[in-house]
């Protein structure tokens, strides 16, 4: 609904996450289901969504097409496990599912060890080009996930949404991007069900 679209644009900036974690929702939103749109439709659309985000070490060189078929792999197998974090009662089946898809996107990138000039030392991606940066769109992930906050990172429970938001609730039970759309959707749903339920001659 057109009326809706700068309460979207609103709703859905208030879902961002915090630090470098922030990179790793925006790459799964390259794709909005509900507006049908995708960031990253074809290798100049990937190359550009990189070079604009230096931190991760974007390619200097344009991505190819198999570059290109990694990243969305990666980015549907982040939104499943997204998917998971949102419903805390998710089957055992679906989360390993999920896990399997991220753990066959994430093979063949590689990290290597690295030392910084204070002495310590971290992981950080090896490879040049856009493997590196999606390499190091799953180290902000790892880090996420030793920090407490990467069960925070999750993905609208609505089918038509699927937009990744940072849960910032103090109980981490939020399940929707948004409550004052998909939130009130999904409630109006409910509610009409009821009704047809309680009332089937309507």
């Amino acid at each position: 609904m057109p009326e809706q679209r700068p309460l979207r644009a609103s709703a859905l900036a208030s879902g961002a996450a915090p630090g470098q974690l922030e990179f790793v929702r925006a790459f799964v939103n390259t794709l909005d289901i509900e507006q049908g749109t995708d960031e990253l439709a074809g290798p100049a659309g990937l190359t550009r969504w990189l070079r604009s985000r230096p931190a991760l070490g974007g390619p200097a060189a344009g991505a190819g097409a198999a570059d290109l078929e990694r990243a969305a792999a990666l980015r549907e197998a982040l939104r499943g496990v997204l998917r998971c974090h949102g419903r805390p009662h998710a089957a055992a089946g679906d989360v390993e599912l999920a896990a399997s898809a991220l753990r066959a996107a994430a093979s063949g990138l590689q990290v290597q060890l690295d030392v910084a000039g204070d002495g310590s030392v971290c992981l950080a991606p090896a490879p040049a080009g856009p493997a590196r940066a999606l390499a190091g769109i799953l180290l902000i992930a790892a880090t996420a996930a030793a920090q407490d906050t990467w069960p925070r990172l999750k993905a609208c429970a609505a089918d038509d949404c699927q937009w990744a938001f940072y849960d910032r609730s103090p109980t981490r039970s939020g399940c929707w991007c948004s409550m004052r759309i998909c939130g009130a959707r999904a409630k109006s749903r409910s509610y009409r069900q009821r009704a047809r339920y309680y009332s089937p001659g309507l």
